[in-house]
């Protein structure tokens, strides 16, 4: 059986665009729409969807209240936010996606109703290829199945020791990653003795609102890495939407570099780009890296060289993922140094950056 989808949407052209796209996807087995607030309540109440679609611009009720009542009611559902490409649409996005929404895709600004058809697909069939992803579209196997090797086993925290003197902190997260990154950056103490960097999966103009958010809730500074930025302990710099961010050793300073090579793993900006760039700082400068909630492989590589290179990994436990596609690739690689709760990854960070630590280059 396939998904049963819901889309709530008070423009009738863009409900009809909505509607044949996802009519289309493979896997989708029902589409209803609902036109406000109440309806979409309603609706849910009776259809009971396996994801939700959800305008944040409604004629009778705040999108964001709507999404709170839908966590409330089922917090596992996935809320799918449709966005406006615009500052205001991109800071209210980032608003739904702290606040428990799972992803989110943009209106298409096509000249044509094909063109907008064309560029929403591109959208909608990764967003539902995700929510497939999370298990809700596989069966109780007819007979017992294969069992899959286990991952490589990871020691317990405590059992090794983790090396001293980090130089700089780096987070790879992807689907459920800003509300992933609500619950770490706010929870660094102000005397975070780390630079910290992070590749964020997102376009263009919502990377920069997620910076202002974390800005607004951390002690630390937070921003939208620029090229040229000098990394300093306390700042945190996330990559912008559709540029890769390295970070390279320039004099006695490491400095933020961007460009716009070729996504790698179908993104940019990708994690394996910037954590390969950290390796190359070599063994005397070490690596705290995190790999968090998100689909796909991103990160598996970079996090291999980056050991190779003396790094500690930090990777976000299956049952704390949003989706649990980069950590399980490090954890079966054998690569995760220790497997944390999401609330718990803050204070383990703090923990092993070390009170007192200074930037070493």
């Amino acid at each position: 059986m396939g998904l049963k989808v819901l889309v709530i949407e008070d423009s009738l052209v863009f409900q009809k665009i909505m509607s044949e796209v996802l009519r289309g996807i493979a896997g989708v087995d029902q589409v209803e729409v609902a036109g406000n607030g109440g309806d979409g309540l309603a609706t849910a109440r009776r259809l009971s969807p396996d994801v939700v679609f959800l305008d944040l611009h409604l004629p009778d009720m705040d999108g964001l209240e709507l999404l709170e009542r839908f966590k409330a009611a089922s917090p596992r559902l996935p809320v799918v936010v449709v966005s406006g490409l615009s500052i205001e649409g991109a800071d209210l996005t980032i608003a739904a996606l702290s606040r428990g929404a799972q992803q989110f895709v943009a209106k298409p600004t096509g000249s044509g109703f094909q063109q907008s058809v064309a560029l929403l697909k591109a959208q909608l069939e990764p967003a539902i290829a995700t929510v497939a992803a999370q298990g809700v579209l596989r069966p109780a196997p007819a007979r017992p199945a294969v069992a899959a090797a286990p991952p490589a086993a990871r020691p317990a925290v405590g059992a090794r020791r983790a090396p001293r003197g980090f130089t700089v902190a780096a987070i790879a997260v992807s689907t459920g990653g800003p509300e992933a990154l609500s619950r770490v950056i706010p929870r660094l103490p102000a005397g975070f003795p780390l630079p910290l960097v992070v590749v964020q999966h997102m376009p263009p103009m919502f990377t920069l609102s997620l910076a202002r958010s974390l800005d607004a809730k951390s002690a630390l500074k937070v921003v939208e890495a620029a090229d040229g930025d000098v990394l300093a302990a306390g700042t945190v710099h996330i990559a912008p939407g559709g540029r890769h961010l390295t970070v390279v050793r320039d004099g006695g300073r490491l400095v933020c570099r961007l460009n716009d090579d070729p996504p790698e793993q179908s993104v940019r900006p990708a994690a394996d780009v910037l954590f390969r760039s950290l390796a190359r700082l070599g063994a005397a400068s070490p690596v705290l890296a995190a790999v968090l909630t998100g689909m796909g492989e991103d990160g598996l590589a970079g996090v291999r060289l980056l050991k190779a290179a003396g790094a500690w990994c930090v990777t976000q436990t299956e049952a704390s993922c949003v989706v649990y596609g980069m950590p399980r690739a490090v954890d079966t690689a054998g690569l995760s140094d220790e497997s944390v709760c999401l609330d718990d990854i803050a204070g383990r960070l703090s923990v092993l950056a070390g009170a007192g630590a200074t930037l070493k280059v």
